[in-house]
């Protein structure tokens, strides 16, 4: 297993301007997408290619998925994965995780959730410790398998650090 990227969803519009009011259904706001953009862009310097991005099948874990998707042109397929889902299943994503062959391969999801599998990666532990803005992304790597407690933290990249690499690779 190499590396994960674990993206936090972009910016997304208020629940009451969902097109049903539901919280699954807000979209990736105007401003959610300029950021994201950028964000993806600056993650081109950070990882060559990108197979595969996993997702939440919430609307705006979908539409980020889809500019990540985006910025990697060359190669990149998307999977809806249940386990992103606001409470899904830790173990479950370690399991999906596991049968992957190619990576690095990002897995797009949301908050609290995202910060607990982070901790969970890293320290065997559900415990979250990093900050995750929206549209910001961690990348850890599993030189042994995905399986908690087996990650390395590579880098944390809040969506302002991303947007300033987006600059340097123009």
């Amino acid at each position: 297993m190499g590396p994960v990227l674990v993206v936090r969803h972009a910016i997304a519009e208020p629940r009451d301007q969902a097109p049903d009011g539901r919280d699954r259904t807000r979209r990736v706001s105007d401003q959610g997408q300029r950021v994201m953009r950028r964000a993806a862009l600056g993650l081109r310097r950070v990882v060559e290619h990108l197979p595969l991005v996993a997702h939440s099948p919430l609307t705006r874990a979908v539409q980020t998925a889809a500019i990540l998707d985006a910025a990697f042109p060359e190669s990149t397929a998307r999977r809806e994965l249940a386990a992103l889902a606001p409470g899904g299943d830790p173990a479950a994503i370690f399991q999906w995780l596991a049968g992957i062959d190619e990576t690095p391969v990002a897995l797009v999801g949301h908050e609290p959730d995202l910060g607990c599998w982070v901790g969970h990666a890293l320290i065997g532990s559900p415990v979250s410790f990093l900050a995750f803005p929206k549209a910001s992304v961690c990348l850890l790597d599993f030189p042994k398998g995905a399986a908690p407690g087996a990650a390395r933290l590579i880098g944390h990249y809040p969506p302002r650090v991303l947007s300033d690499l987006s600059e340097v690779a123009q």
